[in-house]
């Protein structure tokens, strides 16, 4: 198959997007399929550090909060056409999304709708992305066929306000959840990467009268080989971490919906328990000195550690220096960091249930309440109990093992052949 991935987000930028739009490009690449990549430039000052790659259209862009692409549709329609696509998959709901929708209906490719980022959620943290689904979402009719009773829909989510007595929702998300909707409705076939993700995705077409025809298949995440003795060492040596320690571990992009400061606000509860207690907060991202001035103002502060940025290779030291993984975050939609630690034997306290079937309450880790002295309560359980502990690392070593990146994105090529049977809509 010619396959086409339309995303939004691109390198240079890093975060879970980027990470899903790799790993199906090269593991799709692995199974015989020829892929390709529509995506944004890293703006004026990045674009030329790129690499060269003819599978890849670049499209201009402004590199903000978020890449906002700048293109012509005549012109990249006739690129498009040009690689006789048979699948055209879009991982974004936005700008790229709407020009993958209009290329899938001037082609006759097979279109599938990705559900990979909780836009909902973070149009109320993040101005630009409203603003970009406010502005944008005015050409989606020019994009996406819609039925005169789905242009109605479509005017109203603009023109109707919302009720505040009986909703805490924002206009934007409203918007967002609506125009979603109408994307996601033009597509053969959607794919949600959590059944979370795909019971967000089923309530708001419920919502909008819309019926989606969803599967769930989470991304693939390869286990990581272990570890070598001499780099846990020298990173133990280096953040002062001792084998009387225990340290309790979050690594991943730190952006204020990560939820992070709960694990702030936890560790104080837990010394309580566990005076041996350590949080080691690793990755970067714009949210840490922000973070590091909470953490600073807590009673826990030495008891403290934010190790940066880190290489994916290095996940198996940092998990090793660690007796639990914590993941305080309620707005993720699959949490790809989860399989990163399972697949390392970390068990796991978490408090967002059915977000990756990787985490099983109770067979690998606990679930928690979003209140730090529950959270704390959890962690100090797992803790102060080794045979649990080891239980629950077996488990999720067991568990990780089951979402290779070859498994998963067979399931997924089983879905476009699926929809390649069917007749086009």
């Amino acid at each position: 198959m010619r396959i086409g991935l339309f995303t939004d987000s691109y390198h240079p930028t890093s975060n879970g997007v980027v990470v899903v739009v790799d790993v199906t490009r090269r593991e799709l690449e692995k199974l015989g399929h020829e892929v390709f990549v529509i995506a944004p430039d890293g703006g004026v000052l990045e674009k030329n550090k790129l690499p060269d790659d003819d599978h890849i259209i670049r499209l201009p862009a402004i590199q903000y909060d978020i890449q906002l692409s700048v293109f012509f549709p005549p012109a990249l329609l006739k690129k498009i056409r040009a690689l006789k696509l048979d699948i055209i998959h879009f991982m974004t709901p936005a700008q790229i999304g709407l020009m993958a929708v209009l290329a899938a209906r001037k082609t006759g490719a097979v279109l599938v709708g990705q559900h990979t980022t909780d836009t909902y959620e973070f149009s109320k943290d993040y101005p630009t992305m409203a603003l970009s689904y406010i502005f944008g979402g005015l050409l989606g009719p020019l994009f996406i066929k819609l039925s005169s009773e789905q242009r109605r829909t479509f005017f109203k989510l603009y023109l109707s306000p919302v009720d505040r007595d009986e909703t805490d929702e924002k206009w934007t998300q409203r918007l967002v959840a609506g125009l979603m909707v109408l994307l996601y409705a033009n597509c053969d076939g959607v794919v949600a990467v959590s059944y979370k993700s795909a019971d967000q995705l089923a309530g708001f077409a419920a919502r909008f009268d819309e019926e989606l025809n969803l599967c769930v298949i989470p991304t693939g995440v390869d286990i990581l080989p272990p570890a070598k003795k001499s780099e846990i060492e020298a990173f133990c040596k280096k953040w002062r971490i001792t084998s009387t320690d225990e340290v309790i571990v979050n690594f991943g992009r730190m952006a204020e919906e990560k939820n992070l400061t709960l694990l702030i606000d936890m560790l104080p509860e837990l010394l309580k328990k566990r005076p041996r207690a350590k949080l080691l907060l690793a990755g970067d991202y714009i949210y840490r000195e922000k973070l590091e001035k909470i953490a600073s103002a807590s009673p826990a502060a030495e008891r403290i550690i934010f190790s940066g940025r880190y290489r994916r290779e290095e996940i198996p030291t940092i998990c090793r220096a660690a007796k639990v993984f914590a993941f305080p975050s309620l707005t993720d939609t699959q949490a790809l960091v989860l399989n990163e630690a399972a697949g390392q034997g970390l068990p796991i306290v978490m408090c967002d249930h059915g977000v990756n079937d990787v985490f099983r309450d109770s067979e690998n880790g606990l679930l928690a309440a979003n209140d730090a002295a529950d959270f704390a309560d959890k962690v100090a359980r797992i803790l102060s109990d080794d045979s649990l502990r080891t239980q629950f690392s077996k488990r999720s070593r067991e568990l990780a093992a089951e979402f290779s990146e070859e498994h998963q994105t067979e399931k997924l090529v089983e879905f476009y052949r699926e929809l390649l049977r069917q007749p086009m809509k």
